[in-house]
């Protein structure tokens, strides 16, 4: 995320400014927006939710498959990963490199791409 230092209305603490609070509940709401996606549907990052390398911002991917159950990455043993405990729900298709690739992902973080 980018920073910001162009705050001129500060919270109750010098150091958290109200600007940012908002752009917080902004983003979460974001991630609470149902998306009702299914197979073949194109898709791309909510602003401000891009959390992997893949796809890039504004990119469109296909919906391969939305998963009934969340997969959870094993190897992300840790709370201090932004990664621990994010439900994958959304499998992706896109192309790098003249291949097909997919990937897991938090559905959430999706919405349709117009």
């Amino acid at each position: 995320m980018k920073k910001n230092h162009k705050f001129s209305i500060v919270g109750p603490e010098a150091d958290e400014p109200v600007d940012m609070r908002c752009h917080l509940s902004e983003l979460a709401a974001a991630m609470d927006a149902h998306s009702e996606l299914r197979k073949g549907q194109f898709v791309k990052w909510k602003p401000g939710c891009k959390n992997r390398r893949y796809p890039d911002y504004g990119e469109v991917v296909i919906v391969r498959e939305v998963l009934a159950q969340p997969v959870f990455d094993a190897s992300e043993q840790t709370s201090a990963s932004p990664y621990f405990m994010e439900p994958l729900t959304l499998r992706m298709g896109l192309i790098r490199d003249n291949d097909f690739l997919e990937f897991l992902v938090d559905a959430r973080r999706f919405h349709l791409a117009s």
